[in-house]
């Protein structure tokens, strides 16, 4: 009797081709895990925060919808971190990389942070500390500053 393997090594070829695709998938990964868990953190917050926001404030229930766009949106930036880290390693300029990935990172964080606050300033309208922060990160502040002290706005002066 005569026993066909073949299938069996069908499958251990198809099991070294996944982790030999999972481990470059890994290193391609590695350089920017940082900024990667980064924006995954700000992504996981912000999305909590509209959760909360959606159905304690507006009494709305959770929408597949907007999750779906936020994950792809999260997904974009990314792809964009590691095609600038990747793209500036082969063409040899890894530090340049490095700065493009970090400063994609920190403006992607800032608008996260700043969607957070907006998002805790709905659902926490008396807190002066949130307030304040929201309108620090989405620079509202200098408008109030400006009537603080009397400036007018272009605006106004159309207006008049």
């Amino acid at each position: 009797m005569k026993i066909d393997y073949s299938m069996d090594i069908f499958l251990d070829r198809i099991k070294e081709f996944y982790w030999l695709l999972l481990t470059a998938l890994f290193s391609v990964f590695s350089p920017v895990k940082h900024a990667l868990i980064f924006l995954m953190i700000a992504f996981m917050f912000n999305i909590i925060s509209g959760i909360i926001t959606d159905v304690h404030v507006n009494r709305a229930p959770f929408s597949l919808k907007k999750a779906f766009n936020a994950f792809t949106q999260l997904l974009f930036y990314a792809v964009c971190v590691v095609f600038l880290d990747y793209g500036a390693r082969l063409m040899g300029d890894a530090d340049i990389g490095i700065t493009a990935v970090k400063w994609l990172t920190y403006i992607v964080v800032y608008f996260y942070l700043t969607n957070i606050f907006r998002n805790a300033r709905l659902v926490y309208p008396k807190s002066a500390a949130i307030n304040f922060i929201y309108d620090l990160l989405s620079t509202e502040i200098f408008s109030r500053l400006k009537d603080m002290i009397g400036i007018k706005n272009n605006k106004d002066y159309q207006n008049d």
